[in-house]
Order: structure tokens, then sequence, then C-alpha cells
């Protein structure tokens, strides 16, 4: 897919070091560039902790491919949204 945008991503991941470095490399190596990053609260109980990410401009296809990644990698809980963002002038 030819689209490239920027995109809005809220992830349910397990609250242990080193998970955010997990997610950087795969986007990474997606060659997709984040932009900025927020770990919202923590929940002491659960474990689990909430990361919201914007990317800078990514193709659509790496984006889709990364998407399938993170899925399958055993500290993410969940991948609670995906969002194309786009920026009008």
């Amino acid at each position: 897919i030819d689209l490239e945008t920027k995109y809005y991503l809220r992830l349910n991941v397990a609250d242990r070091p080193g998970v955010f470095a997990q997610i950087a490399r795969l986007l990474g190596e997606m060659q997709i560039s984040i932009s900025s990053v927020i770990q919202k609260g923590t929940d002491d109980v659960t474990q689990r902790a909430e990361i919201v990410l914007m990317t800078h401009h990514a193709q659509e296809g790496a984006m889709q491919q990364a998407i399938k990644q993170l899925s399958g990698l055993d500290v993410v809980n969940e991948i609670g949204n995906l969002i194309r963002v786009e920026e009008w002038t």
C-alpha cells in the first residue's frame, strides 16, 4: 500500500523494564520513527500500562506489518487503537 501518513497507536502492555525498548526496536526495524510517546498510569494489580505514541510519516504497509508483529509480542496485551493522522493545511 502506497499511503504514507502519521499514525496514532495505543497499546496495553506489560508494566516491566524493557517493554518500550522492544516496541521501539520493532518499529525501527520497519522504518517507522516515533514522534512522541506517553506512558499512561500503570495498574499495580494487573501490572499493565498503556503506551500511546505518535509516529512520523510512515508507509501504510510497514505499519500494518508492524501491527502484526506487535500483536505477537508476549509483552503486548492489546492493540487498542491504530488511527491514521491526516494533516490539513
